[in-house]
């Protein structure tokens, strides 16, 4: 084992209770175990929220701790908050509100995460940072880090998300495209589609399947309680185990299961649709009893694993029509389990269902509505299919395996350091917090960093302060100017470069200062923060560049 892997910090913030966040906790939490379990010596420093701290204890362990860092996420009223804030603000610091606001709304939630983090990670001597839910949210240059990439479904459907939800996706995946030193992909469909899209170096993102289809044993015999609570009998009913958003294309399968009915489906046979209650369930569940299934679809809502290991080892098949897979996990489960597949011939499931399962069109009706026939009633072509499945989940079912692809990674990331030159602590809108992290690329030319920061006249305090570090060494003179004026610093840099800390103080919190509700720490603004070279080149560090 590398030694200097002694403390990852692993950021779990975006873990919601239950089944909200759908395979990707899954996922992430099953790696975890398995991480602690191949690398005993090394810490692993769980970042949490508290909406979901509690139910991650079970993952407490001898090299294993939580840390909670934000409280509950806030939700719905996030876009006015922001909208109030700076709509005080804006007056002052002559932002233009609306394309800012836009852009804005779409990051407070991560802003608010990194209020007071300040140093986290090199206070808790992390030596990298895993991101298995893609956001680099508390990158620090200097650590490594590691992004998990699941898929561009935005992209691919952008009419699924809200607009803003649409920007921020695409900002999160360019973030960690741009600070991961090193990024997986959960499936080859997923690692081509992050290449052409960010135009990724492809040595910098592998390819680690999701080999999870023995997460659940399914060599026992199961209970049929839950059979009986949903009133249903074994070998009776089609499965289809996946959350209600939208590209998962449950309008297009209750129409086929219209349709087959219509063409003398039996009675007795019934559609089995598991995932989180909530608004979108209950839409889907009207929707059925419009079209007169009611009794047939039933919505058993989120499972546990012993409930849908049952529901999967006793159904007739598992039919799954998804529009968009950065994998399918569920179809390999049902594979593990013994049971037929017929899935959408379409973005992942291809490569992971290889000519196993039953491929169909999921936007053609007619095609699902044949492939629930073929499970039903085509005893010999369903037996064929087990006998392949179960061949072909053991290529997917080594977590240990998956678990060492991600620690060689995390060893390539450490002995391949990525040389991008990079910024952070400055927000979208003009502010700067109390510190600025500059990571710059090392250069055959002399490179000189400048930076011009604007103090409004209103700043609660009369003059600023500013200090240059490199590897806790000043470098320099300190740099003072007066509110109501700006200044710029100068400062050119040692060859080879390296990681360099601009520190401003005092700084302050609007909230406390009769300022609007912000409660991030800032100190002054910045108008640009550039690299000069000596052949002329200047690099841009800030302002970003912004698609708003």
């Amino acid at each position: 084992m590398n030694k200097s892997l002694r403390t990852i910090a692993v950021d779990l913030t975006p873990v919601l209770p239950g089944g909200e966040n759908g395979g990707a906790k899954i996922f992430v939490l099953e790696l975890l175990r398995h991480l602690c379990k191949i690398a005993p010596q090394t810490q692993f420093i769980l970042l949490t929220q508290s909406l979901s701290h509690d139910e991650l204890a079970y993952l407490d362990g001898p090299n294993m701790r939580r840390r909670m860092v934000v409280g509950p996420k806030q939700t719905n009223s996030l876009r006015q908050r922001l909208i109030e804030s700076f709509s005080r603000l804006a007056p002052r610091i002559h932002v233009k509100l609306p394309g800012i606001v836009n852009y804005l709304s779409e990051k407070l939630n991560t802003m608010l995460i990194q209020v007071g983090s300040g140093e986290l990670l090199r206070d808790m001597g992390v030596d990298l940072l895993f991101c298995p839910f893609t956001s680099p949210t508390y990158f620090e240059p200097g650590i490594p880090t590691v992004c998990t990439i699941y898929d561009l479904q935005y992209k691919t459907y952008p009419e699924f998300f809200a607009k803003e939800d649409v920007s921020h996706r695409e900002r999160t995946f360019l973030e960690a495209c741009r600070r991961a030193t090193a990024l997986a992909a959960i499936s080859n469909y997923s690692r081509d589609s992050a290449i052409s899209s960010a135009n990724l170096n492809p040595a910098r993102i592998r390819t680690i399947h999701l080999r999870m289809a023995q997460r659940i044993p399914y060599d026992v015999t199961y209970e049929k309680d839950i059979l009986n609570r949903l009133g249903l009998t074994q070998k009776r009913y089609f499965l289809y185990p996946a959350n209600f958003w939208k590209h998962k294309n449950h309008e297009m399968l209750f129409t086929a299961f219209g349709m087959a009915c219509h063409d003398g489906l039996p009675a007795d046979i019934k559609l089995v649709c598991t995932g989180s209650p909530g608004e979108r369930q209950e839409w889907l569940m009207r929707s059925a009893s419009m079209m007169n299934l009611a009794d047939r679809i039933i919505f058993p809502g989120f499972l546990p694993n012993a409930d849908l290991a049952a529901l999967m080892a006793h159904c007739t098949g598992v039919i799954f029509p998804s529009l968009y897979e950065g994998f399918g996990l569920p179809v390999i489960e049902a594979m593990a389990a013994g049971v037929p597949v017929a899935c959408s011939n379409t973005t992942s499931l291809p490569e992971v269902a290889a000519d196993v399962a039953i491929l169909f069109n999921p936007r053609i009706p007619s095609q699902i509505a044949q492939a629930m026939i073929l499970l039903l009633e085509d005893g010999a072509l369903c037996a064929q299919r087990i006998q392949s499945g179960r061949k072909r989940a053991l290529e997917f079912s080594d977590t240990e395996l998956m678990a060492r692809e991600y620690w060689e990674l995390f060893e390539y990331s450490l002995t391949n350091e990525k040389h991008e030159n990079l910024m952070t602590g400055a927000f979208a809108d003009g502010w700067s917090g109390p510190i600025l992290k500059i990571q710059i690329a090392p250069s055959k030319c002399a490179q000189t960093l400048e930076i011009e920061f604007l103090a409004p006249d209103w700043l609660p305090h009369p003059r600023l302060t500013v200090h240059t570090t490199k590897s806790g060494k000043k470098l320099g003179t300190p740099l003072f100017f007066n509110r109501g004026a700006s200044a710029v610093l100068s400062l050119p840099l040692e060859p080879g470069g390296g990681f360099y800390e601009v520190k401003i103080s005092p700084f302050f919190v609007p909230a406390k200062s009769g300022l609007g509700n912000d409660q991030r720490e800032l100190s002054t603004m910045l108008k640009r923060c550039n690299l000069l070279y000596d052949n002329g080149e200047i690099v841009q560090l800030f302002p970003d560049k912004l698609d708003i």
